[in-house]
């Protein structure tokens, strides 16, 4: 009886539904699909018009607000050392599923005298190859991982040694 009821409150009063969403009308947009390329705020154009004015000299970029910015942050720092953290991590886990799969095939010493599966039993045996199959795809994921990171760090460390080389030479241009 109560599902009926509800059923009938809600029947009989369609224009609170109606009131409630013409209360919470959507958000105002900055943009319309009529005027892709609407105009900024005047600050906005200002800044972008300072940030892409052509270089004069070197005082004149260290000027820069933005410029000083760049050189003086330390986010490159960061992320070669977040980087680092992944790679350490991701090498351990690495290092795992090498021993996990060094025991599966028979070739680690401590456990090479343990027979894990019985190689008879065609079901084990089957088993033992899928299992065999996952292992070795996540080994071989891991290690495009680490090659990955590894490239990726190394060009966030080359970066840092170029900023570096700018800023010292902007430095001795401008005294």
């Amino acid at each position: 009886m109560s599902s009926n009821s509800s059923s009938e409150a809600a029947a009989s009063h369609p224009e609170e539904k109606v009131k409630k969403t013409e209360e919470h009308s959507p958000r105002q947009r900055i943009w319309y699909k009529s005027a892709p390329h609407a105009s900024l705020p005047r600050d906005t154009e200002d800044i972008i018009s300072e940030a892409t004015r052509p270089l004069v000299d070197i005082p004149d970029a260290l000027s820069r607000p933005h410029v000083q910015t760049s050189l003086n942050n330390n986010l490159l720092e960061v992320m070669a050392w977040n980087l680092m953290e992944s790679l350490t991590a991701e090498n351990e886990y690495n290092q795992h599923i090498r021993r996990f799969l060094n025991i599966i095939i028979g070739d680690d010493p401590d456990t090479a005298h343990l027979e894990l599966f019985d190689t008879q039993d065609m079901q084990e045996s089957t088993y033992h190859d899928q299992l065999l199959q996952l292992v070795q795809e996540s080994l071989s994921r891991s290690d495009e991982f680490l090659y990955r990171v590894t490239k990726s760090r190394d060009r966030v460390v080359y970066a840092m040694e170029q900023k570096m080389q700018l800023k010292r030479q902007l430095d001795k241009a401008s005294k």
